[in-house]
C-alpha cells in the first residue's frame, strides 16, 4: 500500500497546528510518522534541546529518537536546503502508513529560500490543510495561501477552523471555494500547566516551596506596577504565576495572600527571607532566574500553549474533539 501524506500549515502564531497534529496521530487507524522540519519552541530533554511539538509526538506515537522530528532551525542567512528536508522526510517515512508534516508557525517562514509552506508541501507531494481561527487577519491570510496553492500546484484539501462551534465564519469561508473539513471547539483546560513546568523550561532554582511544584498555573501576572494596582489585580487573578523582581518585597507578600500557584523572581534577584519563609509555609514555590521579565513573559505565554506528554487528561480530551469535530476521511485521502 503506497504511504499517504499531508501537509499541516497554520495562517500565524496560536492557529491551532500542533493540537491538529496530536489529534489527527491519534486517530489513525495504522502507523503514523511526524516531521516538523523546523524548531520553535525549545525544551531540554536529557541534556539536548528539543522542539516541544515532536517531543509530545514522539512520546504520544512511541517513536524513539524524537528530536529527529524536528531537526532543522530557520536561519535566513544561512539557510537548510529543501534536499536537506526532503532526505530527513524520506528517513522517518519508512515502515509507515501516513505522515504527518507540520510547518512553521508563521506562514511565511522560508519564504525567500523557497523552502516555505508551499514549497515543502509541493516538494513533498503532499496535500495541504489549513488550521486558522475565525479572526478576520487569519482569514484574510487563509484565502493568501489559498491563491499561493493555486499558483503552486498544491492540492489544497481544506481548512479546520480552531477554537470554533457552529460559526458564522464557516459559511463565508466555503463560499469563497475553501472546503471546511471541520471545528475543533475551545478547550480552556488547555490552558492550565504546572508549575514544574516553568521550572523545567526555564532551568529556574526552586528557592521556596518546593512541594507546590505541582500547583497548576492558569494565567501569568507581571507585577510592574504600584502595590496598590497589584493589589487589585492580584486578588481578581486565579491560580496565577506572578512575575515580578524579587526587591518587590511587598508584591510578593500580597501575592502570597491570594490565590497564587507560584512566583518567579527575575533578574537573579533573591527575594528577602521574609518571603521565602512565607513561601515556604504555604507551599508556594518561589523560582528563581537570571532571565528578565520579558523573556519569562514569553516562555510562560508559550507554556499556555503546551501539552505536556504526560497529561493523559489534556492528550484524551484533544483526540476526542479531533474525532467529533474534524472529517478525518476528507484528510486520510481516497
Amino acid at each position: 500500500m503506497e504511504m499517504k501524506n499531508v501537509y499541516l500549515a497554520s495562517v500565524g502564531t496560536k492557529s491551532g497546528k500542533s493540537v491538529l497534529s496530536l489529534g489527527l496521530a491519534l486517530n489513525y487507524p495504522g502507523k503514523v510518522g511526524f516531521f516538523k522540519p523546523f524548531r520553535e519552541s525549545l525544551l531540554k530533554v536529557d541534556n539536548e534541546m528539543m522542539d516541544q511539538d515532536a517531543m509530545l509526538m514522539a512520546d504520544a506515537l512511541g517513536l524513539e529518537e524524537g528530536w529527529k522530528l524536528s531537526p532543522f532551525t530557520y536561519d535566513i542567512f544561512e539557510p537548510i536546503t529543501m534536499d536537506d528536508i526532503v532526505g530527513r522526510y524520506n528517513e522517518l517515512c519508512k515502515g509507515k502508513d501516513f505522515m504527518i508534516v507540520e510547518g512553521s508557525r508563521e506562514p511565511a517562514n522560508g519564504y525567500s529560500h523557497r523552502i516555505s509552506h508551499t514549497d515543502i508541501a509541493k516538494e513533498l507531494n503532499a496535500p495541504m490543510v489549513i488550521v486558522s481561527t475565525t479572526a478576520s487577519p487569519s482569514i484574510d491570510t487563509l484565502f493568501i495561501m489559498k491563491d499561493l496553492c493555486e499558483q503552486k500546484g498544491i492540492e489544497l484539501r481544506g481548512v479546520i477552523l480552531n477554537k470554533a462551534t457552529n460559526c458564522p465564519e464557516r459559511k463565508f469561508i466555503q463560499d469563497r471555494g475553501i472546503r471546511v473539513l471541520g471545528e475543533i471547539p475551545m478547550m480552556p483546560e488547555l490552558r492550565t500547566f504546572r508549575v514544574s513546568e516553568i521550572s523545567e523550561k526555564m532551568d529556574a532554582k526552586v528557592i521556596a516551596g518546593e512541594k507546590g511544584l505541582n500547583n497548576p498555573v492558569e494565567t501569568m501576572l507581571v507585577g510592574a506596577m504600584s502595590i496598590q494596582s497589584a493589589i487589585r489585580y492580584l486578588r481578581r487573578a486565579k491560580r496565577k504565576a506572578l512575575i515580578t523582581g524579587g526587591d518587590r518585597t511587598e508584591i510578593l507578600l500580597a501575592a502570597l495572600s491570594t490565590d497564587t500557584s507560584c512566583i518567579i523572581v527575575t533578574g537573579g534577584i533573591k527575594p528577602s527571607q521574609t518571603v521565602l519563609a512565607r513561601a515556604e509555609e504555604i507551599g508556594i514555590p518561589v523560582l528563581m532566574t537570571n532571565s528578565d521579565t520579558l523573556e519569562v513573559t514569553d516562555i510562560v505565554e508559550h507554556l499556555i500553549a503546551r501539552v505536556d506528554p504526560k497529561d493523559r487528561q489534556k492528550i484524551d480530551l484533544i483526540r476526542d474533539n479531533v474525532r467529533h469535530g474534524v472529517d478525518m476521511n476528507a484528510i486520510w485521502g481516497p
